[in-house]
């Protein structure tokens, strides 16, 4: 009678944790699929902020072209939507796994996850926040602003923002392909330090161009956001 008890015992065991794999599995790859739309999206979003380099025109001139089709309300829910179900699942595995050692290009791969964790909630409601409720796109001008107010602060949080999105959505693309059974790419870890170190030489000269470094710009505090972030906060003049 305890052998049998045993044998159900461990049946049910086994059940329990092929469950557990299977469900983890069908979130890994949900988490995936959102992956992927967002870096659709953020492939305009880093062309966009790289366009600076150029000059902020051309910047300006870029998100002009390219708004109305990611903003577009279907367009613009669906990204939302991918974001929130992608951060939902990061958070629940993030919690289930914290205790794995990952190594390399895996421990990099959740720094920048987590940081973008922290901080995309406040990057969307300042990028989308203005043009929601007061009908003001901040563009070139508005980053200026933020640029020569609080060069403390936004030089580093924008390249970190930067980088930390590039490196994040190039390794998770590389792991969600193969993940959908979609295509098996993957690029290996010098390939990957390579393209981010490449894109943080382009990010700092993205900031220099719209901070004024590399082009005269106009007078960042007389603009429409950044009249709007000084009545909001009270401060910044």
């Amino acid at each position: 009678m305890s052998l049998v008890a045993d044998e159900i015992s461990a049946t049910g065991a086994q059940h329990l944790a092929s469950r557990a794999r299977t469900h983890a599995r069908t979130q890994a790859r949900i988490q995936a699929g959102c992956g992927l739309i967002i870096a659709l999206f953020l492939v305009l979003h880093l062309v966009n902020f790289l366009a600076a380099i150029v000059g902020p025109g051309a910047y300006d001139s870029f998100q002009s072209i390219v708004r109305p089709a990611y903003q577009y309300p279907a367009v613009e829910v669906l990204v939302l939507g991918a974001i929130v179900v992608h951060l939902i699942i990061a958070g629940v595995r993030l919690a289930r796994e914290s205790r794995r050692n990952l190594r390399g290009r895996a421990r990099w791969h959740r720094y920048a996850g987590v940081f973008l964790m922290l901080v995309i909630v406040g990057h969307v409601a300042a990028v989308r926040g203005p043009s929601w409720f007061a009908d003001i796109y901040p563009g070139a001008q508005g980053l200026a602003f933020t640029l020569n107010a609080y060069p403390g602060y936004f030089y580093p949080y924008y390249f970190l923002l930067a980088c930390a999105g590039f490196y994040h959505a190039l390794q998770g693309v590389s792991v969600a392909l193969p993940r959908l059974n979609a295509l098996r790419w993957r690029l290996s870890q010098s390939q990957l330090v390579l393209a981010t170190g490449c894109f943080a030489v382009l990010a700092v000269l993205s900031l220099a161009g719209l901070g004024g470094w590399l082009y005269e710009i106009p007078d960042p505090y007389d603009n429409d956001a950044a009249r709007l972030f000084q009545s909001v906060f009270g401060v910044g003049g």
